[in-house]
C-alpha cells in the first residue's frame, strides 16, 4: 500500500538519500523551533523573579514525565503504522491511529488530578514548594494542565503524518503554534498582568492553533483520520504500543534521574559549578539537533520498509544517516572544541561559571562522533520496535557508568575531572549499542511476523 499524497515522500520506492534528507531537515527545523520556544519562554518567566521561576521549575518534573509518557507511545504508534503500512495493511494503520489516540489522550489526563488542592499542595510541598511559590504554580497550573490533552492529540497527529512520510505539515503546525505562544508571552504575563499563568495561557493557545492547523489538513494529507473510539480490541493493541513506547519514555526519564545525580556532585563545588554544567549541556541539546533529525528520520523509514521486507533499504539508510551524523557531529565537535566562548556569549556567563562551561564542553565533544553513532543506532532500535535496546543502552549511560564514573573521578581528580564522566560512559554507551545492533540483524529478517 503506497500513500500518494502531495508532500509525502515515498519510503519504499524514492532514493533513500532523498527520503532521509525531506524526512530530516523538517524535523531538524521543529525541534530547533521548539527549543528556541523553551529558551524564550524560561527567559520571560526569569524576569517576573526568582519565585515565579521556581514556580515554573517545580512544574517541570510532570511536565516532562507527562510529554516522556505520550511521546513514548506516538513513536511506538509511528514504528507500527509505518510498519502497516509497508505490508500494505491501511486498515490495521488506522485502527492502530484510533488505539493510540485513545491512550495519549488517557495519560493526558491524569495531572488533572493536581487541580484537587489536597492533592496539589501534598504533591508541590513534598517537592520543596514554599507558600510563595504555590501562589504562582496554581496559576501555571490550571492552563498547562489543559494544554496536556490538546498535545496528546498534535503529538498523535505528528505521528500519523510522519508514518506515512510527511515531515514538513508537522513542522509548520509546531512553528505556527509556537510563533502565536511566543507572541502572546509578553502580552498575557506584562501587559495584561497575568504573570506566569499568562505563559501557561500563552502555550495552551499555541498548543490549540498546532492542533488545529494538523486537524484541518488530514484530509489533503493522510489517508488516516484519528478517531477518539474504543473498541473490545483496543486494549490489547494498547499493549502493542506500550511494549515500544514505554522503554523509551523510560530512557527519556533517565536522562533526568541522571542529571539529578550528577548536579548532587557539582553541588560540592557551588552554584557555579551546576550552572557551568547546566549551559555546556544547553549548547550540547542545540547541536545535536541535527542528529535527532535523521533519528527522527530514519524511525518511520525502518519501519516501513522492514514491513516491506526491503532489508537492503534499511541497511542503505543507517549507513547514509551513520555517515552523516559522524561527518557532522566531527564538523559540530571541532567548532566547539576550539570556540566554546564564542557559542557560550549568548547566555553570558561569567567568571567560573564560563570557565566551568569551557571545562564542558570540551570534555564532551571529544565523544561526539560517537555519540552520533549512538543516536543513529537507537533510531534504527526505534523503526524495528526493539526500543529495549535503546533503554538497556540509556540506562547503562545515564545512570549505571556516569554517575559511578564522576563519583570515581571527582576523588582522583576533583571537578576537572568530573566533566570527563560525560565521554567516558558515552564511549561506553555507543559499544553497548553496538553490541545490541549485532544481536538485532536476526531479528529483524523475519519482517511479517513482527508489529502484526
Amino acid at each position: 500500500m503506497q500513500i500518494r499524497k502531495p508532500t509525502n515522500v515515498d519510503m519504499g520506492s524514492d532514493s533513500v538519500s532523498r527520503v532521509l534528507t525531506r524526512l530530516a531537515i523538517p524535523s531538524m527545523i521543529t525541534m530547533f523551533a521548539h527549543t528556541i520556544f523553551h529558551i524564550v519562554d524560561t527567559m520571560f518567566i526569569a524576569w517576573l523573579g526568582t519565585v515565579p521561576l521556581a514556580g515554573m521549575s517545580l512544574m517541570m518534573p510532570v511536565i516532562f514525565v507527562v510529554y516522556a509518557l505520550m511521546s513514548g507511545c506516538t513513536i511506538g504508534a509511528t514504528t507500527l503504522i509505518s510498519k502497516n503500512l509497508g505490508m500494505g495493511r491501511l486498515y490495521r494503520s488506522r485502527y492502530l491511529a484510533n488505539a493510540a489516540l485513545s491512550l495519549v489522550f488517557l495519560i493526558s489526563l491524569f495531572p488533572c488530578l493536581l487541580l484537587i488542592p489536597s492533592i496539589k499542595e501534598h504533591f508541590f510541598s513534598f517537592l520543596g514548594a514554599s507558600p510563595e511559590a504555590l501562589v504562582h504554580i496554581n496559576r501555571y497550573l490550571f492552563w498547562q494542565v489543559w494544554s496536556f490533552p490538546v498535545a496528546s492529540w498534535s503529538l498523535l497527529l505528528d505521528a500519523v503524518y510522519r508514518s506515512q512520510g510527511n515531515a514538513t505539515m508537522p513542522m509548520y503546525a509546531l512553528l505556527i503554534g509556537n510563533a502565536v505562544n511566543i507572541a502572546l508571552d509578553p502580552l498575557l504575563i506584562f501587559t495584561f498582568d497575568m504573570g506566569i499563568g499568562g505563559a501557561a495561557l500563552a502555550t495552551l493557545v499555541g498548543r490549540i492553533l498546532t492542533f488545529a492547523y494538523s486537524f484541518l489538513k488530514l484530509r489533503h494529507y493522510s489517508d488516516i483520520y484519528p478517531k477518539l473510539i474504543l473498541t473490545r480490541n483496543t486494549i490489547p493493541t494498547w499493549r502493542s504500543i506500550v511494549v515500544i513506547g514505554l522503554p523509551l519514555s523510560l530512557s527519556q526519564i533517565s536522562f533526568s534521574v541522571g542529571a539529578a545525580l550528577l548536579n548532587k556532585i557539582f553541588a560540592q563545588y557551588g552554584e557555579a559549578a551546576i550552572s557551568g554544567w547546566a549551559l555546556g549541556n544547553r549548547i550540547e541539546d542545540i547541536a545535536f539537533l541535527l542528529v535527532f533529525g535523521l533519528n527522527a528520520a530514519l524511525v518511520p523509514f525502518v519501519a516501513y520498509n522492514l514491513g516491506k521486507g526491503e532489508i537492503e533499504r534499511v541497511k542503505e539508510g543507517l549507513a547514509f544517516a551513520c555517515k552523516w551524523a559522524f561527518i557532522l557531529m566531527c564538523s559540530v565537535g571541532v567548532l566547539l572544541y576550539a570556540f566554546p566562548s564564542m557559542f557560550l556569549a549568548v547566555f553570558k556567563p561569567e567568571g567560573l561559571t564560563l570557565s566551568y562551561s569551557v571545562a564542558s564542553i570540551r570534555a564532551s565533544t571529544t565523544a561526539y562522533p560517537l555519540i552520533a553513532l549512538t543516536i543513529i543506532i537507537g533510531g534504527l532500535f526505534l523503526g524495528a520496535g526493539y526500543t529495549q535496546y535503546n533503554f538497556y543502552a540509556q540506562i547503562i549511560r545515564n545512570i549505571l557508568v556516569r554517575y559511578p564514573a564522576a563519583l570515581l573521578l571527582n576523588a582522583m581528580f576533583g571537578i576537572d575531572g568530573v566533566w570527563w564522566c560525560q565521554p567516558v560512559s558515552s564511549v561506553v554507551a555507543f559499544f553497548v549499542s553496538l553490541y545490541f545492533l549485532k544481536k538485532l540483524k536476526p531479528a529483524i529478517l523475519d519482517v511479517r511476523e513482527q508489529f502484526t
